[in-house]
């Protein structure tokens, strides 16, 4: 336990996350072999739920459908936010541990069992401090459903939880993700965008079908659809500025239902990732002209853009105060700037609400043949990982506390 006649260091919350190693393995195994898809996270808010109130914090449930939000009670000052995202993915595991999933085709494939565990361990250290009179502000526990997908609305875990209120009123938010690129015991961050924007487009390339015997009486989509793709590939190397970050990138193809018939229509989907919002209009005026050769060459199409996340754009406030933090608990050598990456994150929308930094949790064994990526069937994280994430959150906490008195 922390000694609660002394002014709170990092060496002392580092010290006590490592003590939890054990608690918060067990905590992330039994989320792992419970993995719960997109707005269906019950057991694991239930297992969230119990903790905090066992740790005599007060909770609110069902926040943003399948969300929990835990408040630890401080001193007057700041109120700050942490973050964890509970759901799975649709993934089938073939690590063959003994806490692999139990559910058919679902795994926490991303590391969501990981952030949720740390954030409990994070929830322990601070619920000590607060309780000995040691911690100068607030916190809010954020323990958010659905992260890697939206509901029929066509709203994430994050979006709802910002629209029920449960950002109202903080004074910065903190969040992290486990990193396969990053050695364990190492953590990344960086000041401004740190994860893209990632709109979804549906493209239907419309011909007219006829028999494979007889092309010249038909509008072949597929060739139609062919010339689309390499036209849509051209837009971020001849219409986007070199020196700006674009992707665009076609993730299915379909079409056809025999090698002796031309079809009537191709469908195609795909995702447009950038920084800045002039690149993401850009890109998505360029992708409306690209298709534009279909109709050129006798066909039409439909397209249709859905706007997705944000990018995630950590404030230079929040972000040196976790520099800050992280530096003097693990050292200068073991805290990196994070390159700005493709993929995207729903965090996005609780730093819009409030200065928020997203931290990126180094989670590879330098001893393993490779790195074991996310979103895959054979991910894989070293759990020495994990005591370090929850050091980092409340850490990061207490800093902003100390600095924003």
């Amino acid at each position: 336990m922390m000694d609660s006649t002394q002014p709170v260091t990092y060496a002392e919350i580092f010290r006590r996350a490592k003590e939890m190693h054990e608690q918060i393995r067990a905590w992330r195994r039994e989320i792992h072999r419970h993995p719960e898809l997109t707005f269906t996270e019950h057991r694991t808010a239930g297992l969230v739920n119990a903790t905090l109130m066992g740790l005599g914090v007060e909770t609110e449930t069902e926040v943003a459908k399948t969300g929990v939000v835990g408040h630890i009670r401080g001193g007057a000052g700041p109120v700050v936010g942490l973050r964890a995202d509970m759901d799975a993915l649709p993934i089938r595991e073939i690590n063959g541990t003994e806490f692999d999933s139990t559910i058919p085709g679902v795994m926490h494939a991303c590391g969501h069992d990981a952030h949720t565990s740390i954030l409990l361990g994070a929830a322990t250290i601070l619920k000590e401090l607060a309780d000995q009179g040691r911690l100068p502000g607030s916190i809010r526990l954020l323990f958010q459903p659905s992260e890697e997908a939206q509901d029929d609305e066509g709203k994430s875990g994050g979006m709802r939880m910002v629209e029920e209120g449960a950002l109202d009123a903080l004074d910065a938010v903190f969040g992290l993700h486990v990193s396969p690129i990053h050695e364990v015991g190492t953590v990344a961050t960086r000041n401004g965008p740190i994860t893209a924007a990632a709109d979804e487009f549906t493209l239907t390339v419309i011909g007219s079908g006829g028999h494979a015997a007889h092309p010249h009486a038909a509008v072949d989509p597929i060739v139609l659809a062919a010339h689309a793709v390499m036209a849509i590939q051209q837009i971020v190397s001849r219409r986007l500025k070199p020196i700006e970050a674009g992707v665009v990138t076609i993730g299915t193809i379909n079409g056809g239902t025999a090698e002796n018939v031309i079809p009537d229509t191709v469908t195609m989907r795909g995702t447009l990732r950038s920084f800045s919002p002039e690149t993401r209009q850009l890109l998505r005026d360029e992708l409306h002209r690209a298709c534009g050769v279909v109709e050129a060459l006798g066909g039409s199409f439909e397209l249709e853009i859905l706007e997705g996340y944000p990018p995630t754009v950590n404030s230079d406030e929040a972000a040196e105060v976790m520099f800050d933090a992280m530096r003097e608990m693990l050292g200068e050598e073991h805290v990196q700037t994070a390159e700005m990456s493709m993929g995207a994150e729903d965090f996005s929308f609780m730093a819009q609400r409030a200065p928020g930094c997203f931290l990126r949790l180094g989670t590879h064994n330098p001893a393993w043949d490779r790195q074991y990526l996310v979103h895959r069937a054979d991910f894989r994280m070293d759990e020495d990982a994990l005591p370090v994430g929850a050091a980092a959150l409340a850490a990061a906490a207490v800093r902003w506390m100390e600095t924003h008195r």
